[in-house]
């Protein structure tokens, strides 16, 4: 609606009586009824794990009517950014982040997962489960809420991206590096690096991704729970999330 657009309705109701706030109320409900762009914020790099993420909520954005549009930050400021509601929601935290998003309503309906896995160069000692991290030193990406938690006690190094990350492991910087399974096979691929370090055969964590949106917008809150539980039931939400990670390899 256009700035005069907007005077004229202000004028017309305010004539009738009904209160400019009731107004604007009545807008704040509505916002996403007419198929409007729904502004979802994610991190700033592109991976394979994330690129599946958004092929799958773009589908399902679609099936509500309205289109995704996608705005990258930062791993933390596109938390805050959520959070503080200058972006409709978040597009895939794991469940324990809603612990740092107040004002976010985590999707119930798992819409993903990520396996962690541990990355070595190769020739070095394998690496089995958590407790084969102790006494390593260990490198994550900064912004990333799970690996950040699992690391907390233990000797790491936080990478301010993906590149500086593995560069690290192959300068001798850290010994062990945590990179979701998907997108570590990407790399190692992409980089010509599959004769240099090796993947561990099993993660070392798995969770589920959520879908989070602002608690300003309920009725977009309802739709996506109750579609996402609805193709979750019939299978399809799975289909989906196949089809869109064949679709990366």
């Amino acid at each position: 609606m256009s700035l005069s657009a907007l005077g004229k309705e202000l004028n017309l109701h305010k004539s009738h009586g009904l209160p400019i706030f009731c107004l604007f109320t009545l807008m704040l409900c509505t916002q996403y009824s007419n198929g409007d762009q729904v502004r979802i914020s994610t991190f700033e790099h592109e991976t394979a794990r994330m690129d599946v993420s958004i092929e799958v909520l773009a589908n399902i954005y679609q099936r509500l009517g309205h289109e995704m549009t996608l705005i990258r930050f930062p791993g933390k400021r596109s938390l805050v950014e959520a959070n503080q509601g200058n972006v409709s929601g978040e597009l895939i935290r794991v469940k324990t982040a809603a612990q740092l998003l107040p004002n976010l309503v985590r999707i119930p309906t798992p819409v993903g997962c990520l396996k962690a896995m541990v990355l070595t160069l190769k020739g070095q000692p394998k690496v089995v489960g958590m407790g084969g991290l102790l006494g390593k030193r260990v490198g994550i990406v900064r912004g990333i809420e799970f690996t950040d938690r699992i690391t907390q006690n233990l000797s790491r190094q936080v990478l301010n991206s993906i590149d500086s990350l593995f560069q690290a492991l192959l300068n001798g910087r850290v010994e062990v590096i945590i990179f979701p399974e998907l997108d570590a096979i990407e790399y190692l691929e992409s980089h010509q690096l599959t004769e240099k370090v090796m993947i561990s055969e099993a993660p070392i964590i798995e969770v589920s991704l959520y879908h989070y949106i602002h608690k300003s917008h309920p009725a977009l809150i309802n739709e996506m729970t109750v579609l996402l539980n609805k193709i979750e039931s019939s299978g399809e939400l799975e289909a989906i999330i196949i089809t869109a990670e064949q679709a990366r390899y």
